[in-house]
């Protein structure tokens, strides 16, 4: 939904507000930074025109280059990189070029910070999340905690983003937590957008009534604080939490309320058309198509109009094809059909996730099947109209990439279910033991704990994943160091060094491969929805067990139960 939009709005506000010291190894210097900091900013804000705040951060530049000034050149650099949008990776290279060897706790961590959120303006999200991970890594190395944490928040928006939404919501909580425990960082927009994170993943994992709680702190923290900004964010995510509670007319009038906020602050078209599109989809829900259509028309024009989009609202041209060939309107609807084929081709969006989508709604074969029965018609009726010709060359070649696309797509995703049938037989053939194997300690990173506690942890751990508990129970890091007598300490970087993958992930493996041994060898499985399925094999809802499978066997749930169907 909307958090794609608030992301980089967010970092804007952390990166402005991080005012910490320098890292130097007297109180003297670091004071003397901060003031140098503070100034600069004070005196680049001040100044009502971009081309004087360019200026200002140059003049200081060159000040501190005299100088022979390292801190003040970094400072100046960083405002620079913020300030002159088409050189952000030059300055943050700069930045990160002559602090990467020193222990200043703003930097190199807010260069990499800075090139991180270019990459995510660019729909990079896994350079973003590299980047990010780098600077993370920096400011835990200088001791910079709450630019540490707010790095860590972002990560989590990151994999909200990529629909690791429980992995995101433990992220928001601990944040929320933390900020509540340092009233130093409190900062009251900071507070109120990651209310509006919580109630936004909630929402997407459909946990309604945990997302009308934060919902409601969220709205009474945006009135009490007079924060306009997040409290429209937080109107629209109310008439979109009425919808998916089905109450559609308070649905609607939220919806109405936040989009007239959003038109009143000139902020984003697609945050407009959010709006639009949930209203449309509580019309229809209400049974009035006509004004449904009005609304998802709305959605079209923008999504025309701007050079970005959301893969929530590709859903919109479900309805406009299906509303254009109720009307026998050949034209309109290859014009959506069109849209629609475009729409996948655009990069700035999650790729990932628009493919998806469109594979989801529309089967390849399916759609171009009646791509070429519409072009058919159409062509009998409109032979001799100015361009026929040119369009249909066009339609072809779309045709053409849609189909090598699809065949290549088939030809991969079977490999990939054939290896791991194989990988199933040849498990069934050779069940693993009920002793423990421990890895040679020496061939493990130093992790800082007695072997005999490593060994013991590793046996309990080869116990665990021979049971079918992490199936039946959700398992915290907390609850299962409790289950298994030792600390979450321990526990997390046993797991970390021994399994190379962290907790969530590390259950989520587990989860996976007994739901790969469970649907091979109990067909009556087959049936089943693939909720019913996740919740069988110890996931909260369809989407999560879906990305999971997909994230560790690089195919769908829906396409091995196919293709063990034969």
């Amino acid at each position: 939904m909307i958090m794609k939009y608030l992301f980089i709005n967010y970092l804007v506000i952390i990166t402005v507000f991080v005012n910490q010291s320098s890292g130097q190894t007297t109180n003297a210097l670091n004071n003397q930074n901060d003031v140098h900091y503070t100034n600069l900013r004070t005196q680049i804000k001040e100044q009502p025109e971009s081309a004087l705040k360019l200026q200002i951060a140059q003049l200081s530049l060159d000040k501190a280059k005299n100088e022979l000034d390292t801190l003040g050149m970094a400072n100046a650099y960083y405002f620079l990189s913020r300030l002159d949008l088409q050189h952000t990776l030059t300055y943050a290279d700069s930045l990160i070029a002559i602090t990467r060897n020193k222990n200043y706790k703003r930097y190199p961590a807010l260069g990499y910070l800075q090139k991180g959120n270019n990459a995510y303006e660019k729909g990079d999200y896994q350079r973003a999340l590299e980047l990010y991970l780098s600077a993370s890594k920096f400011a835990k190395q200088n001791n910079n905690e709450y630019l540490y944490r707010t790095l860590k928040f972002n990560i989590g928006l990151l994999k909200n983003a990529a629909g690791e939404r429980e992995e995101a919501q433990i992220i928001f909580i601990e944040h929320l937590n933390f900020l509540d425990e340092n009233l130093k960082y409190k900062k009251i927009i900071t507070y109120n957008k990651v209310l509006f994170a919580i109630a936004d993943s909630y929402i997407h994992s459909k946990e309604l009534d945990k997302a009308e709680a934060y919902i409601n702190k969220g709205i009474e923290q945006t009135i009490k604080t007079n924060d306009t900004s997040t409290y429209s964010y937080i109107v629209v995510t109310s008439g979109v939490h009425q919808y998916f509670s089905k109450n559609y007319k308070k649905a609607i009038d939220s919806l109405a309320k936040g989009k007239r906020l959003i038109l009143k602050r000139d902020e984003s078209q697609i945050r407009v058309a959010t709006c639009d599109y949930y209203t449309a989809l509580s019309y229809h829900s209400l049974g009035n198509e006509d004004l449904s259509i009005e609304y998802f028309k709305n959605v079209d024009r923008i999504l025309k109009q701007e050079k970005d989009i959301i893969p929530e609202l590709i859903p919109t041209y479900d309805y406009l094809i299906a509303h254009a060939k109720s009307n026998n309107d050949v034209e309109q609807q290859l014009e959506y059909i069109n849209t629609l084929l475009k729409l996948d081709s655009i990069r700035h969006s999650d790729e990932i996730y628009l493919t998806k989508n469109i594979n989801e709604k529309y089967d390849t074969v399916e759609l171009l099947s009646e791509k070429e029965k519409l072009i058919n018609a159409l062509e009998e009726e409109t032979f001799l109209k100015e361009g026929t010709i040119t369009k249909l060359i066009s339609f072809l070649i779309i045709l053409l990439a849609l189909a090598t696309y699809g065949f290549w797509r088939s030809y991969i995703n079977k490999k990939r279910f054939e290896a791991l049938l194989k990988k199933q037989k040849n498990k069934e053939k050779t069940p693993p033991e009920f002793t423990a194997i421990i890895p040679e300690m020496n061939s493990k990173e130093e992790i800082d704990i007695a072997e005999d506690v490593v060994e013991g942890v590793l046996k309990k751990l080869h116990a665990f994943e021979n049971s079918d508990k992490y199936s039946k129970k959700y398992y915290t890091l907390n609850s299962l160091a409790k289950e298994l007598h030792t600390n979450s300490a321990y526990l997390s970087k046993i797991i970390n060094v021994y399994k190379n993958v962290n907790f969530a992930n590390y259950l989520n493996n587990l989860r996976i491969d007994f739901a790969v041994d469970r649907l091979t060898s109990d067909k009556s499985l087959h049936s089943y929805t693939i909720k019913a399925i996740a919740e069988e094999v110890g996931f909260k809802n369809a989407q999560s067990f879906s990305s999971a499978f997909q994230k560790k066997t690089g195919i769908y749930p829906s396409y091995f139960i196919k293709k063990l169907n034969g």
